[in-house]
């Protein structure tokens, strides 16, 4: 199966599992930012077929730009869930990176080995924000990291953002093309919400 077949397999996917909610009242995102739009990625990764499917793409999404990496682990709730079932499935070894040192144990705010080429890894990003927070760390830490996936990419500024790192955000597809593909299943009202917040729908 390529790509491309896989991509609509993911959309039809956030679809069954209602994971793309669109309400009047905005949600607030993780970079502070205010949305009529929100996946839900949550409730669709806690599904073992969707999370072995990201796994999946994101493998192939790898593999066409780099063959020798580990895999990077940010601090959010899904990051570490998708890079454990990619990381079995690539046979590939992981870097945890998190935001502050853990006051336990051995303290500290990065966990494995990191030299050689990091691939980050995390479900969504809007600013891309945690991504450069991560890449700056393991930089510092002699790691080199060009390239970070998602599944979803809101906008682009995030791909914009992370360009000024030198890291090129790779994603299963962008909000745009999920809203385009989901188009016929939204409501008069999300079509609206959307609308207003997006453009036009395509």
């Amino acid at each position: 199966m390529d790509l491309q077949e896989l991509k609509q397999l993911y959309i039809n996917g956030v679809y069954k599992s209602k994971a793309l909610l669109v309400r009047e009242e905005p949600f607030t995102l993780q970079s502070g930012r205010k949305s009529h739009i929100y996946l839900n990625h949550r409730n669709f990764l806690a599904q073992s077929e969707y999370l072995i499917l990201v796994a999946k793409i994101y493998w192939k999404l790898i593999q066409e730009v780099i063959q020798e990496y580990k895999l990077g682990v940010v601090d959010s709730v899904m990051s570490p869930i998708i890079v454990g079932a990619l990381s079995g499935l690539a046979s590939k070894n992981l870097v945890v990176i998190k935001s502050a040192k853990l006051e336990h144990g051995t303290k500290e705010d990065i966990y494995g080995d990191c030299s050689g080429e990091i691939v980050i890894i995390d479900d969504m990003t809007s600013t891309g924000g945690m991504i450069i927070e991560a890449a700056q760390k393991i930089r510092k830490s002699g790691g080199s990291i060009n390239y970070a996936i998602v599944s979803a990419c809101r906008d682009q500024t995030a791909k914009d953002n992370l360009a000024k790192e030198n890291i090129k955000l790779l994603s299963i597809a962008t909000f745009d093309e999920i809203i385009a593909g989901l188009r016929s299943q939204l409501t008069n009202k999300e079509k609206e919400l959307i609308t207003k917040e997006h453009g036009a729908l395509v």
